[in-house]
């Protein structure tokens, strides 16, 4: 073995190491090792009825995601042998001729995806989940359309400009490039969805959440009320933002009266622990992780076609990141149901009230129609939080070490 080839092996088992390192410390969380989280079977904690009507909502959805997968995949093969023929219609330059032929192609895989959306919506109407009509949903579909092309062209623009300058090693700039853009649009966009929201009333138990916010020293953190009523009769709450952004909002329909003051309180306590422990920031550390190797992917997947400098190859990246996207979304949801523990965990030892824990995570399959415990392949390629019966376990387990 040559020296320049010593270096280069070197190098790469160092640059290996140190990525299982971070990912290693990434993974870590605060729920103990030695938890010992209770059997909990399904069929003892809800009724027969419950369980079927679950599976049955859940299940169509599921295969819904599985049928919207592959359409969406057969279509981008299909651009990827039109993308030669598409760039040669427009005479716009390298860069604003490669944007165009991504448009086209958004626009096409938007198309064949928007039947899986209407029957989704269907059939949430017909459970009750949904609440929009069908000419809403048509117009709805046309903000988020144009986002969606807007900001491929923004982001095509950059990744075609750095592949003319930098070559093959377009991916090694463009990552933490991408990596800062995500970081200050999560600083930045919570601002905006703000706007429409309102604070909690002056309640006991706005009183006791703000106490919570302290207690798991993220005190002063905003909560934003979203009314979502009109849209959906489904129940969530989210933590966004990072430094002076962060807050959480709750959909309005935690306030309907389904939910319990007490049950509240662990949805946000839930929320301020995902501030607490760092969620966001560790969400942008593996953003870096993964996209460093995912563009070098891309890079390899567009070379023997020119590169991704050439427009008619900008079909093939796009294919490549989505297949990309594909296999490591296990990865993705295994870390991501990790952090769903450590938030559940945290609000547990803030609240101390394992019992409305369980109450809730009981809700969301009574009212929002979440299968307590879905099929195998389900919980790896598409559920990011624990299932609801890991959930009420380790509630249980909770109660157990009091």
């Amino acid at each position: 073995m040559t020296a320049t080839r010593f270096a280069k092996a070197t190098t790469l088992v160092a640059l290996a190491v140190g990525w299982l390192v971070a990912a290693w410390l990434l993974t870590r969380t605060t729920v103990p090792g030695e938890l010992q989280a209770p059997h909990v079977e399904a069929r003892t904690v809800f009724p027969a009825a419950v369980l079927h009507r679950t599976a049955r909502y859940d299940g169509l959805l599921r295969w819904l995601w599985v049928a919207s997968t592959l359409v969406t995949l057969a279509a981008l093969v299909l651009f990827v042998h039109l993308g030669p023929r598409i760039a040669r219609a427009w005479e716009l330059g390298r860069v604003a001729t490669g944007v165009m032929v991504g448009a086209v192609t958004t626009l096409g895989v938007w198309a064949v995806g928007l039947p899986f959306g209407a029957v989704e919506l269907w059939w949430g109407r017909r459970y009750g989940q949904e609440q929009l009509g069908y000419g809403e949903w048509v117009l709805g579909q046309w903000p988020a359309l144009v986002g969606q092309v807007v900001g491929l062209t923004i982001a095509l623009t950059i990744l075609m400009l750095l592949a003319g300058r930098f070559g093959r090693r377009w991916w090694l700039v463009a990552a933490p490039f991408f990596v800062v853009v995500g970081a200050v649009l999560l600083l930045v966009l919570p601002y905006v969805q703000t706007i429409g929201t309102r604070p909690p009333h002056h309640t006991a138990t706005a009183a006791r959440i703000r106490e919570l916010a302290r207690k798991e020293g993220v005190g002063g953190t905003p909560v934003r009320i979203e009314n979502v009523s009109g849209e959906t009769s489904a129940a969530n709450a989210m933590a966004t933002g990072i430094g002076p952004s962060a807050r959480v909002f709750v959909w309005s329909t935690f306030l309907d009266g389904r939910y319990s003051g007490r049950e509240l309180e662990v949805v946000t306590a839930h929320e301020f622990g995902h501030i607490a422990h760092h969620h966001l920031w560790k969400g942008l550390a593996w953003s870096l992780l993964l996209t460093l190797p995912g563009f070098w992917l891309v890079e390899r997947a567009t070379r023997r076609r020119g590169g991704l400098e050439r427009p008619e190859v900008v079909p093939m990246a796009l294919l490549a990141l989505a297949l990309i996207g594909l296999v490591i979304t296990p990865v993705g949801n295994e870390v991501s149901r990790r952090y769903e523990g450590e938030a559940d965990w945290s609000a547990l030892r803030a609240t101390r009230d394992p019992a409305a824990a369980e109450s809730v995570f009981r809700k969301f399959t009574r009212y929002d129609l979440v299968q307590p415990n879905p099929p195998l392949w389900s919980y790896i390629w598409i559920d990011d939080h624990p299932t609801v019966v890991q959930r009420i376990a380790m509630a249980r387990a909770y109660a157990r070490r009091r």
